[in-house]
């Protein structure tokens, strides 16, 4: 990750004042080691929970204006880089500062606007920041109050894949962090950047998971094959994740036909269409989240009298486990099990 440019901005709300007021830089942040370990946690914050995606909501009637961010960011990034940017930073955030206004939202906050490259693709990140106190100790050892950046209860936070926009590759090029707290922001922030229209990463995610599935039926794998699929496309998946990368379908589709279909089976291409037709309708690049991803994976376990194995997602559905006691109950058993043992149960009463 190589920061190109990077500034932080304050707006900030006053009770005695209508509206808020701004704390703008004259200059950019300086890329020290303080400002690139801040860009690497707010990156992580990508690969979690809470992931929506987007674009631009540009009306269809072309003679109506595009969205005030995007115009902003068109006119400013230019052959790959931006050729103001600490001018396109305090214009943004005088345009943050009217939706936050309109919003009657009573707190402000730091907004950070950071543009960087990783894996050739160029990335611009906007995050709401705000503080928090903490206790610490003093030279002298007293307790004393402090402030830090909140990154616990990030509140907002969008990412823009600037190639993959002005390329037109993808539909999906906005990337979107909500913080747990985060419904008093969602709505203006959202207005803001100008993609009021996003979908969520978590049912994409379950959706990719259910494909997966539905491709191993289509080609009959036994139940070795069905695990050796579900771990080829997690794998693949948490690998496009950590290079912040879109997940792609059609690759993803040629990945698994070459791994476990023969050279020369003609029935290749099930798993895109499968995830491209309903009930799914899933686009071809996806932002998924890690954590559904297990629904990909099989808890398993054996000795010499007993084995289990489930689907992941079964777990607190209809299989739970008591760690406390180290037992599993289960709530839904196979139909040829339940047969099994009712039809040992009458042998012994009879």
């Amino acid at each position: 990750m190589d920061i190109k440019n990077l500034v932080v901005h304050e707006v900030r709300k006053s009770k005695d004042a209508s509206g808020s007021i701004l704390h703008l830089r004259e200059k950019e942040n300086i890329a020290n080691e303080h400002a690139k370990t801040l860009v690497s946690q707010l990156s992580q914050l990508f690969r979690k929970t809470g992931l929506n995606t987007g674009q631009f909501s540009v009306p269809e009637d072309p003679n109506l204006p595009k969205p005030a961010f995007m115009q902003l960011v068109e006119s400013q990034f230019k052959n790959s880089k931006f050729t103001d940017f600490i001018e396109f930073s305090r214009s943004a955030t005088r345009l943050f500062k009217t939706f936050l206004d309109e919003s009657g939202s009573s707190k402000g906050g730091y907004l950070w606007l950071n543009h960087y490259t990783h894996n050739d693709d160029h990335f611009l990140s906007i995050v709401l920041l705000r503080k928090k106190y903490g206790i610490a100790l003093t030279e002298e050892l007293d307790l004393g109050e402090i402030e830090q950046l909140d990154l616990d209860t990030l509140h907002m936070a969008a990412r823009i894949n600037l190639n993959a926009w002005l390329n037109e590759v993808s539909n999906r090029y906005i990337a979107f962090r909500i913080g747990r707290n985060a419904k008093d922001v969602t709505d203006y922030f959202s207005k803001f950047i100008g993609c009021e229209e996003f979908i969520k990463a978590r049912a994409d995610t379950q959706n990719l998971v259910q494909v997966t599935k539905k491709y191993c039926a289509a080609h009959s794998f036994d139940e070795f094959k069905t695990e050796q699929v579900k771990q080829r496309v997690l794998e693949q998946c948490l690998n496009w994740i950590d290079n912040e990368e879109f997940v792609k379908l059609d690759k993803l589709s040629s990945i698994l036909d070459e791994s476990f279909l023969g050279p020369e089976n003609d029935n290749t291409g099930i798993f895109l269409e499968i995830a491209q037709n309903e009930p799914y309708c899933l686009t071809n690049d996806l932002m998924v989240e890690r954590s559904v991803l297990r629904g990909l994976t099989r808890y398993s376990g054996k000795n010499k009298n007993l084995s289990i194995s489930f689907d992941s997602e079964l777990l607190n559905t209809t299989v739970f486990f008591d760690s406390t006691k180290g037992e599993l109950r289960f709530t839904a058993l196979p139909d040829a099990l339940v047969e099994q043992l009712r039809s040992e149960k009458n042998d012994l009463n009879n």
